[in-house]
């Protein structure tokens, strides 16, 4: 359901450039690319906090997948029913409130992986904000829309700044691949402050709706040291160019703290 709608989407509102032709705009449709409810390596739970906001005239109904590691999909489920124009619904630990919904065997505790909402229809609006937090620290995420710069795809590389790796913090990054259809190869490249390459590169190849998450210091097998003023290129090698593509996002989190932010990718070219 949510590649149909937003192709249709795409094909009935192109022309008009609608609100969800920008990065964060209201959409019908959006992705938190990152969402947790595990333990933390420094004690406490990571959990992630969803806020959907209803723009649209008319009350909306809000559905959410998840996507985890190796292309599993579990849903769509009803996250929010008839909810009216400037009306918002919240949950504290979204994943925990999918569990309850589920009447499967997937197990929640202990994932990490993409959400994405979509209303009923198309000229229903809504805006989606994450935090995921644990105890007194947390970061914060904006829904994404399924645009050409939140996307990284063929000729269309996106690249983090400010990536770190030493005694005192750790960095992760990941992917997210929103085609139905589609199999990703990315190449990740980490460059000093010197445009000098450390350690080797890392290729990864995600599968439709397929979802990653590492320390891209670790993949790379970098030398041992501490690292600073780094920053890391992601290249889709294969797998095509359209608006769907590889979401990427990434964090850093104070090694004895726990205490983390956001890295989010922005386009290269």
């Amino acid at each position: 359901m949510k590649k149909v709608l937003c192709i249709a989407a795409f094909l009935v509102l192109a022309a008009q450039l609608p609100l969800w032709s920008y990065d964060t705009s209201p959409s019908n449709q959006q992705i938190i690319p990152e969402a947790i409810w595990a333990p933390a390596t420094g004690g406490g739970t990571w959990v992630t906090e969803i806020q959907i906001l209803s723009l649209a005239s008319t009350a909306a109904d809000v559905f959410a997948y998840f996507d985890v590691t190796g292309g599993t999909t579990v849903g769509p489920f009803l996250v929010s029913s008839g909810l009216t124009q400037f009306h918002s619904a919240r949950s504290a630990n979204i994943l925990s409130t999918l569990d309850a919904l589920d009447s499967s065997s997937f197990v929640y505790y202990g994932k990490v992986g993409a959400l994405w909402f979509e209303t009923s229809n198309i000229n229903s609006l809504i805006q989606v904000q994450a935090k995921t937090v644990n105890g007194n620290y947390g970061k914060t995420f904006p829904g994404l829309n399924i645009i050409e710069s939140n996307t990284a795809a063929e000729g269309r590389p996106m690249v983090f700044l400010d990536l770190v790796q030493n005694a005192k913090y750790r960095t992760f990054v990941g992917a997210y691949n929103t085609s139905s259809t589609a199999t990703y190869v990315v190449r990740f490249q980490i460059i000093n402050g010197n445009n000098v390459q450390v350690g080797s590169l890392i290729d990864k190849t995600l599968a439709p709706f397929g979802f990653i998450s590492f320390n891209p210091f670790t993949e790379a097998a970098a030398p041992a040291g501490n690292y600073e003023n780094c920053w890391l290129t992601v290249d889709v090698l294969s797998g095509g160019s359209d608006f769907n593509g590889v979401m990427c996002f990434g964090s850093i989190a104070n090694n004895y703290t726990n205490d983390t932010y956001a890295l989010i990718a922005r386009m290269w070219n």
